[in-house]
């Protein structure tokens, strides 16, 4: 095999290494976050999150023992909005050590009282931060279990819009009726 053969090889194969490694990790300006890491070293690194989701979950220790119990654990997901030049950036808890890191759309400028959303754009599994983000606080917001739904009031002349998040992330979305504003 030729000496050229070989770089080109070993190039591909460093470079292929390092898209791996990045898909596991979230670089910050403090360092990088990894699966593993802890929420104080996260907010060390990175800075506070653009928006957090919360939700419960159910956990049975010591199953089919004398000392099987449940606890219920409480679970993060930190959505961080870096800007139009960026994608946004989602760790994903489970208790207080990072369970993963994965990107989300685009990332934008935040203008205060600018609702920029558009419904038509959005797409289950979007997070309820990306969509608080892009769209503003909901002007009605219910919670079951795990399950949320946010109403937005688009005006008397549009149709509001209903979407349902589980575990914070997008499952539906619906028309209700004719808005009130």
């Amino acid at each position: 095999m030729s000496l050229s053969r070989r770089l080109l090889m070993l190039l591909s194969c460093c470079l292929g290494l390092l898209a791996y490694q990045s898909a596991l990790a979230f670089s910050c300006d403090g360092g990088i976050v990894t699966k593993g890491s802890n929420k104080i070293t996260v907010r060390s690194k990175c800075g506070d999150p653009s928006w957090i989701d919360r939700w419960h979950e159910e956990i049975t220790e010591h199953r089919n023992s004398d000392i099987e119990h449940q606890i219920s654990q409480v679970n993060e997901r930190w959505i961080y909005n870096l800007g139009p030049n960026k994608l946004i950036h989602i760790v994903t808890f489970k208790g207080s050590v990072v369970l993963s890191t994965e990107t989300g759309g685009r990332g934008f400028t935040v203008v205060p009282g600018m609702r920029r959303c558009d419904f038509n754009t959005i797409s289950l599994e979007t997070t309820s931060g990306e969509i608080a983000t892009r769209c503003g606080e909901p002007d009605l917001k219910e919670q079951r279990y795990e399950t949320v739904s946010w109403t937005f009031d688009l005006g008397s002349a549009r149709f509001m819009r209903i979407l349902t998040f589980r575990n914070g992330k997008l499952v539906d979305i619906r028309t209700g009726e004719k808005g009130a504003k």
